[in-house]
């Protein structure tokens, strides 16, 4: 029998074709796989095909005219709102514009209870919070109704700001040290705000509510972390992150949170909020009102547990200086409206705290005395009560002077 002799070139050739089956068979299995995988909706690149498909469809179906950029822009903020986060949000360029533009307004409203306390209602955290902050300090420490060493923050409702403004007003009101830090996605630890060794001593107490958010409960659990400040209410928002606006190659932003803000206790907020030292929560009626704008402090049961815990339990509501501070604030004619402010409020205190005796301010006794004397043949209309000094003498208008008195 004859074998046939099997040449080089003819093996080399089987050698490459058998390669190039594998390659081909290799191929077409991995390629199901990817396709597999994007097909999937676990999240791992998920849902992207059946974007196609939709696009298909529409564009074999759709009977209006298709602008190629809206679309898209579309499908953005589709994929951003997707994440069920409202933190997270897609502006294009002129909406960011708008969006990063501060309005002008008040930023803290005041006002001198008396008794040492000092009110301050903070309506959001901008470039002039830190002004509007130092001018009320600086009314309050020339009133003329009380010194304050109390301060009542009111952080309820406050839900916007800026973390450079919180971060100023913390230096001013703490000690040295770490006032603000950051732990990003991967649990890194950063600090992004310090203190210097000026401090202001205050007794503080805040009041917070479950629309305290951001950086307004950073403000606040960074005051209590150091001991400074009480915090009466009702638990906070939760929502204490970092958020980063990131511009897209086209001009457009994605504001997204990238990272936890934390106190010196390592404490973060986000979830959970913060829980207050004293929780006090307003009735239904009050917390209608409160919503309005409509409920007077004397009638507010967060704002006197406040004050309670401060430890002033008598404080006068109806007087003290008010007053509040605009972003655009340049009228000098509302220095006159404090000043009146002022002395009008002054004037209703003094007259609250400093009753008169009843024995002096009794209409029934001087009728009486008069009666007396009138009895008694005392034909002069002046008279005296002989139980006080005799050197005082009363007319008929029961006002008094000294005999001596020219």
């Amino acid at each position: 029998m004859m074998r046939k002799k099997t040449t080089f070139g003819f093996a080399l050739t089987c050698v490459l074709v058998a390669a190039a089956i594998a390659f081909t068979v290799g191929y077409l299995v991995a390629g199901n796989k990817v396709k597999a995988i994007t097909d999937t909706s676990d999240g791992s690149g998920s849902g992207y095909a059946q974007v196609d498909e939709v696009a298909e469809v529409i564009k074999n179906n759709y009977l209006g005219t298709i602008n190629e950029a809206d679309l898209v822009t579309g499908m953005c903020k589709g994929y951003v709102e997707g994440l069920g986060d409202s933190s997270v949000k897609y502006l294009t360029a002129e909406e960011y514009a708008n969006y990063n533009k501060s309005t002008p307004g008040e930023t803290i409203i005041y006002k001198n209870f008396g008794k040492g306390i000092g009110y301050m209602q903070f309506l959001g955290f901008t470039d002039s919070t830190k002004q509007s902050f130092s001018n009320a300090l600086n009314d309050f420490s020339k009133s003329t109704i009380s010194k304050v060493n109390m301060l009542v923050f009111d952080l309820r409702d406050c839900s916007t700001g800026d973390i450079n403004t919180v971060a100023q007003l913390l230096d001013m009101l703490l000690p040295e040290g770490e006032t603000i830090a950051g732990i990003d996605k991967k649990g890194e630890r950063t600090t992004l705000y310090t203190s210097d060794q000026s401090e202001i001593d205050y007794d503080i107490a805040v009041l917070v509510n479950g629309k305290t958010s951001g950086v307004a409960e950073i403000f606040a659990s960074t005051l209590n972390a150091y001991g400074k400040a009480v915090i009466v209410g009702t638990t906070t928002a939760g929502d204490c992150a970092q958020t980063e606006a990131i511009q897209l190659k086209n001009g457009d932003y994605v504001l997204i949170p990238n990272l936890y803000y934390v106190t010196i206790g390592q404490q973060t907020y986000s979830a959970s909020g913060i829980v207050p030292t004293t929780v006090v929560e307003l009735s239904a009626a009050d917390q209608k009102a409160f919503e309005t704008a409509t409920l007077d402090l004397s009638n507010d049961a967060q704002f006197l547990a406040a004050v309670k815990a401060l430890g002033v339990n008598d404080i006068i509501i109806p007087g003290g200086d008010t007053d509040s501070d605009s972003d655009t604030d340049t009228d000098k004619s509302s220095d006159s409206d404090k000043t009146s402010s002022t002395t009008s409020s002054t004037s209703s205190e003094e007259t609250v705290s400093e009753e008169l005796d009843p024995y002096w301010d009794d209409d029934e006794y001087w009728d009486a005395q008069s009666s007396n004397s009138e009895e008694d043949g005392n034909e002069d209309e002046n008279y005296y009560d002989e139980d006080y000094d005799e050197n005082y003498y009363y007319d008929e208008d029961y006002e008094y002077y000294d005999e001596d008195w020219n």
